[in-house]
C-alpha cells in the first residue's frame, strides 16, 4: 500500500479532530466494542470502510453529503479512533474485518442490500466483505485502494509503525490477506467503481505502476469502471470529496436504486 507516511498524519489528525463531535452509537459485538455514526433515513445504505488505522472522521463530509438521499454507515474498526480496543491478539487479516463488518451491519439491521465503499486498505477488506456476503452487497467503491495486485515491494515506505499498534498488526495482515486471497470466494458481479488518485509523492514510474493495479482491481467485475482522480492524493475523499459523492450516487445508479433525490 501506499502512502503509509501520510497514514501516520492523517490518525493524529483526525484522532485529534475527532474529539469535536458527538458521541457515537456504540454497539457490542462479541468482545468488542464498535463506534457508528449514522446519517440519513432514506434511501440505500451505503457503509464506509476507513483505511489502515484511520477514523472514520475521513469520510464525515461525504457521508453529510450523501445523508440527503442515503442511509450511510460510518464506524471504526477496533482500536481505532472511538472504538474500544481490539479484544483478538496478532495481526488484523481482511477477513477479521470482512466477518466483524458482517456483524457489524446484522446488528444495526438495515436492509439489503447495500453499497460498500473501501478507501487504501478498507478497500482491500471491502473486496473480501462483498466476496463474502454477495448477497448482501448492491455495489462497491474502492477508493485508491490496496489490493492483491500489489507487486511486492513496489509501494514500501520508509515510515514504521510501533509494534504491535493497531497500525501495525493491520499492516501486517495485509500481508497474510493477499496470501489467503486465492481462498476466497470469487467477487461478485455487481457494480464497481475504482478511483485511483495521481499524486502520492512517488516517483513517475511507481506511479504509474499503482494506476496499473488500480486498473486490475477494475477487472475484477464485469459491471466496474476506473476513475483516475487527477491532482488527488491518496485520501481522495477530502482532497477531492465531490469526486467520491459521485461515484456512491453512480454505482448506486448502477446498481437500479433511485437517485433523483441526490443534490449532486
Amino acid at each position: 500500500m501506499p502512502c503509509r507516511a501520510l497514514t501516520v498524519f492523517w490518525i493524529a489528525t483526525l484522532c485529534a479532530a475527532s474529539f469535536a463531535y458527538a458521541a457515537p452509537r456504540m454497539i457490542k459485538l462479541g468482545a468488542a466494542e464498535i463506534a457508528v455514526e449514522q446519517f440519513g433515513d432514506r434511501g440505500p445504505v451505503v457503509v464506509f470502510e476507513s483505511g489502515l488505522g484511520t477514523p472514520m472522521e475521513s469520510f464525515r463530509s461525504v457521508a453529510e453529503a450523501l445523508s440527503s438521499c442515503m442511509q450511510v454507515v460510518l464506524y471504526d474498526r477496533p482500536g481505532i479512533g472511538r472504538s474500544g480496543p481490539r479484544p483478538e491478539q496478532g495481526p488484523v487479516t481482511a477477513g477479521e474485518a470482512a466477518d466483524r463488518l458482517g456483524g457489524l451491519i446484522a446488528a444495526l439491521d438495515l436492509p439489503a442490500p447495500r453499497i460498500i465503499v473501501g478507501h487504501s486498505l478498507g478497500g482491500f477488506n471491502a473486496q473480501i466483505y462483498a466476496r463474502r456476503f454477495p448477497k448482501d452487497v448492491a455495489a462497491v467503491v474502492l477508493i485508491d485502494a490496496a489490493s492483491q495486485f500489489e507487486p511486492e515491494g513496489a509501494f514500501v515506505s520508509t515510515s514504521k509503525f510501533s509494534p504491535g499498534s493497531i497500525e501495525a498488526l493491520e499492516d501486517e495482515g495485509f500481508d497474510l490477506g493477499v496470501a489467503a486471497i486465492a481462498a476466497e470466494p470469487p467477487f461478485p458481479p455487481v457494480p464497481l467503481i475504482v478511483l485511483a488518485a495521481t499524486d502520492h509523492a512517488m516517483p513517475a514510474e511507481t506511479e504509474k505502476l499503482w494506476l496499473e493495479t488500480q486498473a486490475k482491481i477494475a477487472a475484477l467485475s464485469p459491471k466496474s469502471r476506473l476513475e483516475i482522480i487527477k491532482g488527488s492524493g491518496h485520501y481522495i475523499q477530502t482532497d477531492k470529496p465531490d469526486a467520491v459523492i459521485a461515484a456512491v450516487i453512480a454505482a448506486a445508479r448502477a446498481a437500479g436504486f433511485a437517485t433523483g433525490d441526490c443534490a449532486h
